[in-house]
């Protein structure tokens, strides 16, 4: 997998070197040896030029939030270069993660309702998470489409079935805006959303800060929205997760969801710039029963 668009590399041509070559050869050999030399670089093989696919998605550079706000150096960190996916790595279908060309990848290939992954060694109550992430489906081919979810969970114990969630990005091929969210207790929705081009194989970047007073969301680089209202900070403990939610009964496409790295930040480190942005959208919501 290519991480990010490449750029050929400037070489000295063959070609010149050659015709100094023969050049040489004609004031030492006379004209005949020099006409033949003259004719070998015509000759030779032409390289051909190496096509590199292009990039979808989001494909400036730099790709994240932490280097634009300058969070350091991660203190935790999943690149999915070399080995193999840890044993840290969990999921409700263990088979059906692996890490793949570089990039965590779940497969839906075979069509379960849904399939999560998440690290077990990683947790916190405040701090800064991204990730890069695309969906990766066939181009032609039936079945409805997956839900893709990158979020923070509670740890074991604080989920209160199913709330106090907190949603980087949520969205299905082929949508124009991804969400995101936090849902706390009782009944608070807080929610955002943002146009992107949101294709298959579309690359997109998303993050999120929590301190004690305050909620940001990063879609790309740059801050959208920052949330301030006490409601919306349930001050537990968060681990990361990637989701990709299907319907039960119904005959889904056969996909992937595929993330370039996972990285968490502490708040050693000020923001470079301002995280001024507009607050999300509040809404109330029936309580969660379970």
């Amino acid at each position: 997998m290519s991480r990010s668009p490449g750029t050929p590399l400037t070489q000295r041509s063959a070609r010149s070197r050659s015709l100094v070559s023969a050049l040489a050869g004609m004031v030492l050999a006379g004209s005949a040896v020099a006409a033949a030399a003259v004719a070998t670089p015509a000759a030779m093989p032409q390289a051909r030029p190496v096509a590199s696919r292009p990039c979808v998605g989001y494909c400036k550079h730099p790709t994240n939030a932490a280097a634009v706000f300058r969070w350091g150096k991660p203190a935790w960190d999943q690149e999915f270069e070399v080995g193999s996916l840890g044993t840290n790595w969990k999921s409700d279908h263990p088979g059906l993660i692996s890490q793949v060309n570089g990039m965590l990848s779940l497969d839906a290939s075979k069509g379960p309702d849904t399939i999560t992954a998440y690290p077990s060694n990683q947790a916190a109550r405040v701090g800064r998470w991204e990730a890069r992430v695309r969906a990766r489906e066939p181009q032609k081919g039936t079945g409805a489409h997956y839900l893709y979810t990158w979020e923070l969970v509670p740890v074991s114990g604080d989920d209160s079935c199913g709330a106090n969630r907190i949603v980087l990005g949520s969205y299905s091929p082929g949508d124009t805006r991804v969400v995101g969210a936090v849902n706390t207790l009782p009944d608070h929705s807080f929610t955002y959303g943002r146009n992107r081009d949101l294709r298959t194989l579309a690359w997109h970047t998303y993050a999120v800060e929590i301190t004690t007073r305050h909620i940001s969301w990063f879609v790309d680089t740059q801050v959208v929205r920052t949330e301030r209202r006490r409601s919306a900070l349930s001050g537990i403990k968060y681990r990361p997760q990637f989701v990709m939610q299907g319907v039960a009964g119904t005959t889904m496409r056969p996909s992937f969801m595929q993330m370039d790295w996972v990285r968490y930040y502490t708040l050693k480190r000020p923001n470079a710039h301002s995280i001024s942005a507009p607050r999300m959208h509040k809404t109330t919501v029936t309580p969660p029963v379970c």
